[in-house]
């Protein structure tokens, strides 16, 4: 019996010490930290992946048989719009929900366009939020707004010219609502 004790001391002191946390984290975390960073280097340097580029679409002008530039409509989409309206004494507070469509002479603006994306969207949401519901809710209040619009976005694209501006959505619903 003691020859077997012995053999089972033998075999457990043969046994490999298991790694110590410490020497697991010295190994593991670079491998992690470099897989971060790659993947975070990845998405922010690769334009495919930007949630917040517009799109555009491009129209060749009928009336002209020549492929110059000149000779086209670019509609540029920039995305959804969400404010919240004044409200009047005594109303339940209203949002507005507007997606927005740019009309450009060159396919070459829309570059410069979705650089400044965030300053048209700012300059609309800071003009849209003095708005009250019963100024946009008629066929001229719309069409005031639309020109007004068209002109602050003007100002900022200045010296591309955004010759118009065309609502792709418009919506106002009450602000406790489905969030979209």
């Amino acid at each position: 019996m003691l020859e077997d004790e012995d053999l089972d001391n033998d075999v457990s002191g043969d046994e490999s010490k298991p790694l110590s946390r410490k020497k697991l984290l010295i190994f593991i975390l670079p491998v992690v930290i470099v897989i971060g960073l790659s993947a975070g280097l990845f998405y922010v340097f690769n334009n495919s992946y930007d949630s917040n580029a517009g799109s555009y679409s491009v129209i060749r002008k009928a009336s002209s048989d020549s492929k110059s530039p000149d000779d086209v409509t670019v509609f540029y989409d920039l995305p959804e719009i969400t404010t919240l309206l004044k409200a009047e004494p005594g109303s339940v507070k209203e949002r507005l929900l507007i997606r927005l469509n740019l009309e450009l002479s060159s396919i070459e603006d829309t570059k410069t366009i979705e650089i400044l994306t965030p300053k048209i969207i700012d300059a609309v949401i800071a003009h849209t939020i003095e708005l009250t519901p019963r100024e946009i809710s008629d066929s001229s209040g719309l069409y005031w707004l639309r020109e007004e619009l068209l002109y602050r976005i003007n100002l900022i694209t200045n010296p591309i010219k955004v010759s118009s501006l065309n609502f792709r959505t418009f919506e106002v619903e009450p602000a406790g609502g489905n969030n979209k």
